[in-house]
């Protein structure tokens, strides 16, 4: 697939009409709009959150992320010798 240069978007306006990039603008800024709404909702629970509560949380995700790590470098070992 190929960029769209500037002159094509103008002969496409001309022969399709404005309706598409409007339709693509207006889609655009509803999945902003909803993106935003979900990061500060995220962010309002996790502001609450007690420290204790966060610490138990990162530390097994942390945990979890390096078993993950092993396994794969584990995999890689087996698969490489």
């Amino acid at each position: 697939m190929s960029f769209p240069y500037p002159q094509d978007r103008t002969r496409d306006r001309q022969e399709k009409g404005a309706q598409p990039y409007q339709d693509a603008k207006e889609a655009m800024s509803q999945s902003e709009s909803v993106l935003q709404t979900e990061a500060e909702e995220w962010g309002e629970t996790h502001q609450r959150e007690p420290d204790e509560d966060r610490t138990a949380r990162v530390e097994a995700e942390m945990e979890e992320r390096l078993r993950d790590v092993n396994r794969e470098v584990g995999d890689d070992a087996r698969a490489g010798s």
